[in-house]
């Protein structure tokens, strides 16, 4: 039985539905059932010819139906569409059509080839990491793939932060914020600030330090089963919390917060497109040495 295909894609982008609407035709010729979130409709002049084959539904819809979700766009449509799927353990695939893509790491001329994998099962699943954070006196759970970060916010001024993991005290540093970061999210915000690079199947959770005022606040490896305890306060400004690039909160001038491991994981597509470390190399040139170029063969 083919599997039903759902699709996502950043409708910020107007290109976004050039590429959807080339993809449709060949999901309908290999008979596949495909499910069209509805601002994606509304984007593409005259609609979308629904027949059997082809309807248009909401994310939430689409993450409890499909068996597969592609997104279109760049690594921010993945960490989007996760939140939609973190409950529903639906599969995602990103087809990157923004810079890095690290995340998203199918290209645009690979899409049918990446849709045959899918038909024939060459793929497999990764189960990535999650974290949850909670602030105090908010009811709302905060959901991350990639990191939650506390920061200042409407101030130059800097903010003070007391950590703990597991009751136990950690450090307080004076600095422009705290990024938590899960594997996956090694390569993101926390890499931007000295954090180090995480194999995505580590059980692990990194802390790092934003700009702190002492050059002894360095990020910190701690293990996945911990739980982080968060106080920060500000005299001037306010404090943000994002978790996954979204705004979370913002406003006040004391909040206090707690981030774990997630109780579920995110399922992505893998094995189709280059693995882990090719990616290291491809995009971030890691460990690049003009030295070795000559010396080297690229797999």
């Amino acid at each position: 039985m083919k599997p039903v295909i759902g699709i996502f894609g950043n409708t910020a982008r107007a290109h976004i539905t050039e590429f959807i609407s080339q993809v449709l035709p060949y999901l309908k010729r290999k008979g596949v059932e495909t499910l069209v979130e509805t601002d994606i409709e509304s984007m593409i002049e005259g609609g979308l010819a629904k027949d059997a084959l082809l309807r248009v539904a909401s994310r939430e819809m689409i993450a409890e139906t499909a068996d597969v979700i592609m997104t279109f766009g760049g690594d921010g449509t993945m960490l989007a569409a996760a939140q939609h799927t973190l409950h529903n353990d639906t599969p995602l695939l990103g087809i990157n059509l923004g810079k890095l893509g690290f995340l998203a790491d199918i290209n645009a001329n690979e899409i049918e080839h990446a849709i045959d994998c899918i038909l024939r099962s060459e793929y497999e699943i990764e189960q990535r990491m999650t974290l949850e954070g909670m602030v105090h006196g908010e009811s709302r759970t905060l959901y991350a793939l990639n990191d939650v970060v506390l920061s200042k916010g409407g101030s130059s001024r800097v903010i003070t932060i007391q950590a703990y993991i597991d009751n136990e005290y950690l450090a307080s540093f004076i600095a422009d914020g705290v990024i938590i970061s899960s594997p996956t999210g090694s390569t993101a915000y926390s890499l931007a600030t000295g954090g180090p690079i995480v194999v995505p199947d580590s059980d692990v959770i990194i802390i790092s330090p934003i700009s702190a005022h002492t050059l002894t606040a360095r990020p910190i490896i701690i293990p996945g089963a911990r739980t982080i305890y968060l106080h920060a306060t500000t005299e001037e400004g306010s404090i943000s919390v994002m978790a996954d690039g979204q705004m979370a909160l913002q406003g006040r001038n004391n909040v206090e917060m707690n981030i774990s491991k997630g109780k579920h994981s995110i399922r992505l597509v893998k094995k189709i497109g280059p693995n882990y470390y090719e990616m290291l190399r491809r995009k971030l040139r890691w460990a690049e040495d003009s030295r070795l170029q000559n010396n080297t063969t690229e797999s």
